[in-house]
């Protein structure tokens, strides 16, 4: 970082000026959602939303009990986004070279035993 003078300083708080003016810009064009605070528990629609799925695919997952739902006054459902995170990681599809690597490993380990 640069010594700056004192004739130097009202340059450069114009350019931070300018620099924050600039960022301001570039948060107001994110979605709502990424601008508020971080919230543990979400309703049905916040859910489908951060999933990326229908109102009606949020509730086959639930009504085939793959996804916990909580229902603190017996009507309306809420999920933790923890939950969410972890059923989404656990649906992971394993690569071909991952296949390949199992499918290796387990001949290598399991050799054929002739009679």
């Amino acid at each position: 970082m640069e010594n700056l003078t004192f004739d130097q300083l009202p340059q450069a708080v114009a350019l931070l000026l300018e620099k924050v003016s600039r960022i301001e810009k570039m948060l107001s064009g994110l979605p709502i959602e990424n601008q508020q605070e971080y919230q543990p528990m979400l309703t049905t629609a916040q859910a489908a939303k951060y999933m990326d799925i229908s109102m009606s695919a949020l509730y086959k997952l639930t009504h085939r009990k793959e996804l916990p739902v909580y229902k603190p006054t017996g009507g309306k459902i809420y999920f933790k986004r923890e939950e969410i995170d972890a059923y989404l990681a656990k649906c992971r599809i394993s690569s071909q070279e991952e296949i390949e690597k199992e499918a290796l490993n387990y001949v290598i380990n399991h050799p054929l035993k002739f009679r």
